[in-house]
């Protein structure tokens, strides 16, 4: 039986393999893309295999490809054979054809390799979602405008040293913005002015203090998820401009916090100045980071307690609170009861353990902490 399948198939690629050039062209245009990927495989000479014929498929299904492509993903990770060479010679090609042909998504997964991405990628009119990641991206030379775009994610990206400060993607529909464990994000300079949606989790850089870039509009940013590590960048930033930059008060209405350690001052610090910089926050959720000592907290006599209380207690907006990795150490019960004892307006607070084990005890204490909310339930999850 499998040799009856074997040799089905060789029989296909040798049928498809000896069809004159121009015919297998023309067969491929007409085909569905999937159906042209895998007859360009097979018309490939057994000979030559690996790296060219990778490219030979790709190129062949974009080239003669007579209708459009929606979305284009490349994921360099799976295609071991690939050198820097070749797809720093062939992605640019491949990028022009896809624009050319009503493009909506793009995904690109290279592996951390410099590329000079073409301008008509920044520049694409069709282009509504682009997600970049394990790439160095080098500086454009002219101003780009990426009009219909909404959803920007940049993953793993070492963004160049901008030489021309005046050389900014406008991206006017833009909704949706993450840099996503990013180098140098403030070489990218963009403008943004509909953003709702930024997302920040990790950051490296090259210039101490210097973060976001200058020209990105924060006004409009209705939901922010930031990753609490870097929060002392965020709230006192210094821009590409090599100026300080004070955080003024956001619109943001749903904040999400990822890796919040209650046990230091600073923690308090950066959580109480972020909730003064969003007076119209409803909705608030938090991922716990994990600690070796459950039993540390931080000091009840902190001047920074003090003020994250004083904070607090104004907030007559916020709603809900969401709690994720809760595993009963005492600093994450300590941040409950100060939460709940402060904060006026609290409808629900839901309090997830993400599969580790209930603590029955836990919640029996927290179901016992004072409210200042008499509209206050707790649920466990």
């Amino acid at each position: 039986m499998a040799r009856s399948v074997v040799g089905c198939e060789a029989d296909a690629r040798d049928r498809i393999s000896q069809l004159p050039v121009k015919i297998l062209d023309h067969i491929m245009g007409l085909l569905p893309i999937r159906e042209a990927a895998r007859t360009a495989v097979l018309s490939k000479p057994s000979d030559d295999l690996g790296e060219y014929s990778c490219l030979y498929a790709i190129n062949k299904v974009l080239l003669h490809h007579k209708g459009s492509i929606r979305k284009f993903v490349f994921l360099h990770s799976r295609v071991e054979r690939l050198t820097v060479g070749s797809l720093s010679f062939h992605m640019p090609k491949w990028l022009l054809l896809v624009t050319r042909k009503g493009v909506e998504e793009i995904e690109l997964h290279l592996r951390g390799e410099a590329y000079e991405l073409p301008v008509c990628l920044f520049s694409c009119s069709t282009l509504t979602r682009l997600h970049l990641c394990s790439l160095s991206i080098e500086p454009l030379s002219s101003p780009c405008t990426l009009p219909n775009v909404t959803y920007l994610i940049f993953e793993r990206v070492c963004f160049g040293i901008r030489s021309l400060p005046n050389c900014v993607v406008d991206a006017p529909k833009l909704k949706n913005l993450s840099f996503l464990h990013c180098e140098d994000v403030f070489h990218f300079n963009i403008t943004a002015r509909n953003l709702c949606t930024l997302r920040i989790n990790g950051f490296y850089g090259s210039k101490l203090g210097i973060f976001l870039p200058a020209n990105l509009d924060l006004n409009s940013i209705s939901t922010l998820i930031i990753d609490t590590r870097i929060l002392e960048y965020f709230l006192g930033r210094y821009t590409a401009k090599q100026f300080m930059l004070q955080l003024p008060s956001l619109n943001v209405e749903q904040l999400s916090l990822r890796f919040l350690c209650f046990q230091h001052d600073v923690a308090a610090s950066a959580f109480a100045c972020l909730l003064c910089k969003c007076p119209k926050l409803c909705h608030l959720e938090i991922c716990f980071l994990w600690v070796g000592d459950r039993n540390k907290c931080i000091d009840a006599t902190s001047k920074h307690l003090k003020k994250l209380r004083s904070v607090a207690r104004t907030h007559k907006m916020l709603l809900s609170l969401k709690l994720s990795y809760f595993d009963g150490s005492w600093f994450q019960m300590h941040f409950i009861q100060e939460m709940l004892a402060c904060l006026p307006a609290f409808e629900n607070v839901v309090i997830d353990g993400n599969g580790l084990n209930k603590e029955p005890e836990a919640m029996e204490e927290i179901s016992r902490f004072p409210r200042a909310s008499a509209k206050a339930t707790i649920v466990f999850q």
